[in-house]
C-alpha cells in the first residue's frame, strides 16, 4: 500500500485546508513530520487511518477528536486521501459527523458522517483528482457512497484490519513500548486480534460449552442420585452404619439390581413398624383420660378449703383496724370544716403584707422626686391630693403635646434650607442646558439642507433601473445562448462526422449489393442447369435435350446472398438517412442559439454579461445610496423633533421649578420665626418638650402610688371581715385541725380499703364449697396429698401417650416417606443410567484441546497457536534489534510459567553484555524504544506475509527518538534507511531538533497565536 496525497479541513487543530503530497516527500525515502507537542502532528496519522477506517489510530481515543474546534459550525470537515494497493489507485472522501445550528429556530442538529470511494483507472488521474477541490469526484462515479459499503472496499483492498494496520504502517504515539511491556493478558490480545485467531478461541469454547454441558449433566445425574439416595436413607431412619455404607457403595459403584433390592427390604421394614406403633398409642390415649379425670376433681376440694383459710384472715384483720378506722372518720370531718376558714385567715394575712408594701412604695416615690418636683410633693401631702396631682399630670402632658409637631420641625428646618439651596443651584444649570438646546435648533435647518440635496443627486444618478435591468438580463440570455452554441457546435461537428460515416457505409453496402448481383447474373445457367432434368424443357430456349449443362464456378452466389446484402444495403441507408435528420437538426440548434447569443463567442458574451451586470449593480448601489440618504432625512428630522420636544419640556420645568422654590422660601422662612418663638428660654423646642413630659410622667408615678395605697387598705379591711371561728375556740385551732395533704390522702386510702375488704369478704364466702369447707390444717395436709398424688398420675399418664402418639406418627412418616423416597431414587438411577452413555467422549476430547487433559503440557489450542506466532514475530524482530543494539540486546520467549496460568507469551531480553536474562521493565528509556520498534517491525512483516503477502510501501513511525544517545540514533537510522532502500517511504513523527539535520524532507506542523495549527512542506 502506498499514499499518493492527503487533503484535509476543519480536522484536529487544522481549521484551515491544509494538504501533503507524499509522493513528492518520498523521493528520498524518508520525511520527517516535526512540530512542538501538542501543534498537531498525530492528528496528521489520526487522518490518515479515519480516511481508511472510520475511526482514528491511538487505542482508546476518542473519534470526537477528528472534528476541530476551530471550525465555523456550519461548515463539514473533510479528509480526502489518495492511496494505491495492489488492487489500483483509490481516493476516499469522509466527513466526521458533527452538529451545525437549525436553520429556523434555536439549537443544533446533528450532520451524520459521510463517505465516498473511488477507484481510479489509471495513476494519470491524480493530478487531475487533487484539482477536484469542490469534492465532486473530477467526473468519476463512486464505487461506494455508504459508511458499511465504503469499510468493505477499502478493507478488501488494503487487506488489513484496522488494528493490523496500526501495527505494519502506522504506529501511533506512546503505543511504541504497549505490545514489549503490556501483560501477558494484554499482549495476547494484540497478537490474537492482529493475527486473527479468535477461530482457536471459538473452538476452545464451543468444545468447552459441550464439555461443560456433558459434565453438567453427568454431575446433575450423580448428584441426582445422591440426593435420591440420602434422601431414601434419611426417610427410612437407617441407623445401621454398615447398611448405609453398603447402599453408598452399591451408587457409586452403579450396582443398580443390589441397591434397588436392598431399598424394598428397608421398605418392608418401616410399614411393619408403623402399624404396631399406631396400637400403642390408642391404649395410651384412654388411660390418660382417667389420670385427668381424678386429677381436677382433687385440685377443686385443696382449692376451696384454701379459699376458706384466706377469707378467715381476711375477717380477723377487718377486727383489728376498727379502732383506726374511727379516728380517721373524725380527723377528716374536722379538716373538711377547717379548711374554708384556714383560707379566709391566709387571705386576710396576705392583704396586709400587701398594704405594707404599697405604703413603703409611695414613701419611696416621694423621696425620689422631692428634689426634681417640689411642687407635686406639696400636692401630694395637702388635701384633694388625688384631684391635685390629676390636674397637674393633664397641664404637662397637654404642653408637651403642643411642643411636638415644632420638635420635628426644628429637627427638619436644616435640610430644608440645604435642599432650598441645592435645587436653586440646580435651577440655574438646567436654565444654561435650555440655552444651549436653543443653540443646537438653530443649527438643524442648515444641516438638512445638506441631507436633501445629497440625497436628490443619489436619486438622480439612481434612474435608469428598469433599463439596466433589461441590458442585463439579455446580456446574461446571450451568454447563455453563446455556451449553448459553443456546445452544439461541437455536436454538430460529430453529428457531420456521423453522417459522413453513416454514407460511406450505406455507398459500401450498395456497392456490394451491385456486385453480388452481377456475380450471380453471371451464373444464373449454371444455376437454371441445376434444375433441369432429361426431356423437361430449358426455360430459356425450349429445347428438351441439353448437351452441354453449364456450371457454377467456385464464386458463384446464391439469391439468399443477394437477398442479405440487399436488406444490409437498406439498413445502412436507413442509418445514412437518420445521421442526415440528426446533422440537420444539429445544425439548425446551432444556428438558432448563434442567432439568440448575436452572433458573439462565449468570451466575447462573458465580457458583455460582466459590464451589464457592472452597471446594473452601479444603479443599484446609487438607488440604496439614496434610500440611505432618506433613512439619515428621517433620523435628523425625528432628532429636530426630539430636540424640541426635549425644549419645550426643559422650559415647563423650569417655569415649575421656580414657583416651587418661591414657595419652599416663604414656607421655611415661617416655620424660622415659629421654632423661634416655641423655645422660648430653652435650649431647643426638643429641652422644653422634655421638661413637660418628666413633670407629667412624676405626677402620674405619685398618683399612682397614693392610689395603690388606698386600695390595699381597702382590701386588707374588708378581708378581715371575713375571719369566723366557727366551732373553733381560736385561730389556732383552726389551723390544727386542718390535716397536711400527705396525711389526709394516708387516711381516706385507709377507709377505701377497708371497705373493698369488706365487700370482698361477703363475695368468697358466697361462693359454691367454700362456707362448708374444712379450713382445720389435717384437712388441708389431706387434700394437697391426694392432689399430688392424682398429678403424678396424669404426668405419668400424658408421658406414656406422647411417647406412643410420638412413635406412632415417626413411624407412619418414616413409612410414607420411605416410599416416595424409593420413586425418586428410581428415578435417578434411570437418569444416570441413561446420561452416562452420552458424555464420555465429549469430555476427553475438549479437555485435550482446553489444556485440562493429563497427557501432554497441558496447553489450550488458542495458546498454543499463538506460542507459534509468538516466536516468529520475535525471530523477525531479533533481525533489526541486532542493527539497532549492535547484537548486544536480543529477545526470546519466556517459558517458564509467570503467575497462575502457563501461556508462553512473557518476554526476556537476553543482554549479551551481561549473559542476563532482563525483563522488559528493566531496560532503560533508549533500549525500551528500539526493542519496541524492532518488535513493531517484525511485528508488521508478519502481519503483510499473513494478510497475503501485502505490499507496504508507507511506514509512519510516531515519537520515541528523545530517548535514545546520538550513536543509537545512528544506528536506527541507519535500519530505518535500509528499510527505504526496499521500495518503502519511511515517515518519521517527532519533535526531537536532531531529527531536523539528519533528514532533508519535512512537514512543518505549527500552532498559531490565534489558536489553529498550520502545516508546511519542505522537499
Amino acid at each position: 500500500m502506498k499514499l499518493h496525497h492527503l487533503r484535509m479541513r476543519g480536522i484536529g487543530p487544522f481549521r484551515d485546508e491544509v494538504s501533503i503530497d507524499f509522493a513528492a516527500l518520498g523521493a528520498s525515502g524518508m520525511f520527517l513530520l516535526e512540530g512542538p507537542t501538542g501543534s498537531g502532528k498525530s492528528t496528521v496519522l489520526d487522518a490518515v487511518v479515519y480516511a481508511l477506517y472510520g475511526s482514528v489510530a491511538g487505542e482508546g481515543a476518542s473519534g470526537e477528536r477528528v472534528r476541530s474546534q476551530f471550525a465555523e459550525p456550519t461548515t463539514p470537515s473533510v479528509i480526502d486521501l489518495v492511496f494505491e494497493t495492489t488492487h489500483g489507485v483509490y481516493r476516499v472522501l469522509r466527513q466526521p459527523e458533527y452538529h451545525r445550528p437549525k436553520k429556523r429556530g434555536e439549537g443544533t442538529i446533528k450532520e451524520n458522517a459521510k463517505a465516498l470511494l473511488w477507484r481510479l483507472g489509471t495513476p494519470d488521474l491524480i493530478d487531475e483528482v487533487l484539482a477536484d477541490t469542490a469534492d465532486q469526484g473530477a467526473g468519476l462515479t463512486p464505487i461506494a457512497s455508504r459508511l458499511d459499503e465504503v469499510g468493505r472496499e477499502i478493507g478488501a483492498a488494503v487487506g488489513l484490519t484496522r488494528a493490523q494496520f496500526t501495527q505494519t504502517v502506522l504506529l501511533p504515539q506512546n503505543e511504541f513500548a504497549r505490545f514489549l511491556r503490556a501483560s501477558t493478558g494484554d499482549r495476547q490480545a494484540v497478537l490474537q486480534r492482529v493475527f486473527g485467531t479468535e477461530i482457536y478461541e471459538d473452538i476452545e469454547k464451543q468444545l468447552e460449552q459441550m464439555r461443560r454441558e456433558a459434565a453438567q449433566q453427568v454431575d446433575a445425574a450423580t448428584a441426582g442420585l445422591d440426593q435420591a439416595l440420602a434422601r431414601f436413607i434419611e426417610a427410612s431412619g437407617l441407623e445401621e452404619d454398615d447398611a448405609r455404607t453398603e447402599l453408598e457403595g452399591h451408587a457409586r459403584a452403579h450396582r443398580f439390581e443390589e441397591l434397588t433390592a436392598q431399598a424394598d427390604q428397608i421398605g418392608e421394614g418401616t410399614a411393619r413398624a408403623a402399624q404396631e406403633a399406631a396400637g400403642r398409642a390408642q391404649s395410651a390415649r384412654a388411660q390418660e383420660g382417667q389420670a385427668r379425670s381424678a386429677a381436677e376433681a382433687a385440685t377443686t376440694g385443696l382449692q376451696r378449703i384454701d379459699r376458706r383459710r384466706t377469707l378467715d384472715q381476711l375477717a380477723a384483720a377487718l377486727t383489728a383496724q376498727e379502732e383506726a378506722a374511727t379516728t380517721a372518720r373524725t380527723r377528716l370531718d374536722h379538716d373538711r370544716i377547717a379548711q374554708p376558714i384556714a383560707g379566709a385567715i391566709a387571705r386576710r394575712d396576705q392583704a396586709r403584707t400587701h398594704l405594707q408594701a404599697r405604703e413603703q412604695e409611695r414613701d419611696a416615690a416621694l423621696s425620689r422626686h422631692r428634689q426634681d418636683h417640689p411642687e407635686l410633693i406639696d400636692l401630694a401631702a395637702g388635701p384633694g391630693a388625688l384631684e391635685a396631682l390629676a390636674a397637674a399630670v393633664e397641664e404637662a402632658t397637654t404642653r408637651a403635646g403642643e411642643l411636638s409637631a415644632l420638635v420635628q420641625l426644628e429637627k427638619d428646618l436644616p435640610g430644608r434650607q440645604k435642599d432650598l439651596r441645592q435645587r436653586s443651584t440646580a435651577l440655574e444649570k438646567v436654565r444654561t442646558e435650555l440655552a444651549d438646546l436653543d443653540t443646537q435648533i438653530q443649527a438643524r435647518p442648515q444641516v438638512r439642507a445638506a441631507l436633501v440635496t445629497a440625497r436628490d443627486a443619489a436619486r438622480a444618478a439612481g434612474e435608469g433601473l428598469g433599463d439596466a435591468q433589461t441590458a442585463a438580463d439579455q446580456a446574461a440570455a446571450r451568454l447563455e445562448q453563446a455556451r449553448t452554441a459553443a456546445r452544439l457546435a461541437e455536436q454538430v461537428a460529430a453529428a457531420r462526422a456521423a453522417a459522413k460515416e453513416a454514407q460511406s457505409a450505406a455507398n459500401r453496402a450498395g456497392e456490394e449489393e451491385a456486385q453480388l448481383r452481377r456475380r450471380r447474373n453471371a451464373g444464373l445457367a449454371a444455376e437454371l442447369a441445376m434444375t433441369l432434368a432429361e426431356g423437361d424443357p430449358c426455360p430459356v430456349c425450349g429445347a428438351t435435350a441439353h448437351p452441354d449443362l453449364a456450371e457454377a464456378g467456385a464464386d458463384h452466389v446464391g439469391a439468399e446472398q443477394v437477398e442479405a446484402a440487399e436488406e444490409a444495403r437498406r439498413q445502412a441507408e436507413q442509418v445514412a438517412s437518420t445521421a442526415r435528420e440528426a446533422l440537420t437538426l444539429a445544425t439548425s440548434r446551432h444556428e438558432q442559439a448563434r442567432e439568440q447569443s448575436g452572433g458573439l463567442e462565449v468570451d466575447a458574451a462573458r465580457a458583455a454579461q460582466q459590464q451589464a451586470a457592472e452597471a446594473l449593480r452601479a444603479v443599484r448601489d446609487r438607488q440604496a445610496e439614496a434610500a440611505r440618504r432618506d433613512t439619515e432625512l428621517e433620523k435628523h428630522d425625528e432628532g429636530t423633533r426630539a430636540l424640541g420636544a426635549r425644549r419645550e419640556k426643559q422650559a415647563v420645568a423650569i417655569e415649575g421649578e421656580a414657583s416651587a422654590l418661591t414657595a419652599l422660601a416663604t414656607a421655611v422662612e415661617e416655620d424660622e420665626a415659629r421654632v423661634v418663638q416655641a423655645r422660648g428660654e430653652a435650649g431647643s423646642v426638643q429641652e422644653r418638650r422634655t421638661a413637660h413630659t418628666a413633670r407629667a410622667r412624676a405626677g402620674r408615678a405619685l398618683r399612682e402610688a397614693l392610689v395603690a395605697v388606698d386600695q390595699a387598705a381597702a382590701r386588707a379591711q374588708e378581708l378581715a371581715a371575713e375571719v369566723e371561728l366557727g366551732p373553733f375556740e381560736n385561730e389556732q385551732a383552726v389551723r390544727a385541725a386542718v390535716l397536711p395533704e400527705g396525711d389526709r390522702k394516708e387516711l381516706e386510702a385507709l377507709l377505701t380499703r377497708r371497705a373493698t375488704d369488706q365487700s370482698r369478704l361477703a363475695d368468697g364466702m358466697r361462693e359454691e364449697g367454700v362456707a362448708e369447707a374444712d379450713p382445720s390444717d389435717e384437712a388441708r395436709t389431706a387434700a394437697a396429698t391426694l392432689v399430688e398424688t392424682t398429678r403424678e398420675a396424669v404426668v405419668l399418664a400424658q408421658a406414656a401417650t406422647a411417647t406412643a402418639d410420638q412413635e406412632s406418627g415417626r413411624c407412619t412418616a418414616t413409612a410414607q416417606a420411605t416410599t416416595g423416597a424409593r420413586s425418586r431414587l428410581d428415578a435417578a438411577i434411570a437418569q444416570v443410567r441413561a446420561v452416562g452413555e452420552k458424555a464420555g467422549a465429549v469430555v476427553r476430547v475438549a479437555d485435550l484441546a482446553t489444556g485440562r487433559s493429563s497427557d501432554g503440557d497441558r496447553i489450550q489450542l488458542s495458546t498454543y497457536v499463538l506460542m507459534r506466532r509468538f516466536e516468529e514475530v520475535i525471530d523477525a524482530a531479533n533481525v533489526r534489534l541486532a542493527q539497532f543494539s549492535e547484537s548486544t540486546l536480543e529477545l526470546m520467549r519466556d517459558t517458564g510459567k509467570r503467575g497462575a496460568r502457563k501461556t508462553g507469551l512473557d518476554l526476556l531480553v537476553i543482554d549479551h553484555r551481561t549473559d542476563e536474562a532482563r525483563r522488559p521493565e528493566t531496560l532503560s528509556g533508549g533500549e525500551t524504544f528500539f526493542v519496541s520498534l524492532a518488535l513493531a517491525l517484525g511485528l508488521a512483516e508478519l502481519v503483510t506475509a499473513e494478510a497475503g503477502g501485502v505490499q507496504m510501501d508507507t511506514l509512519f513511525i510516531d515519537e520515541g527518538f528523545g530517548s535514545l544517545d546520538p550513536e543509537a540514533l545512528d544506528r536506527v537510522i541507519a535500519e530505518i534507511n535500509r528499510l527505504a532502500e526496499h521500495g518503502r517511504t519511511i515517515g518519521v513523527v517527532s519533535h526531537v531538533g536532531e531529527m531536523k539535520n539528519r533528514i532533508a524532507e519535512q512537514i512543518h506542523v505549527r500552532r498559531s497565536a490565534r489558536g489553529p495549527s498550520t502545516l508546511s512542506v519542505s522537499a
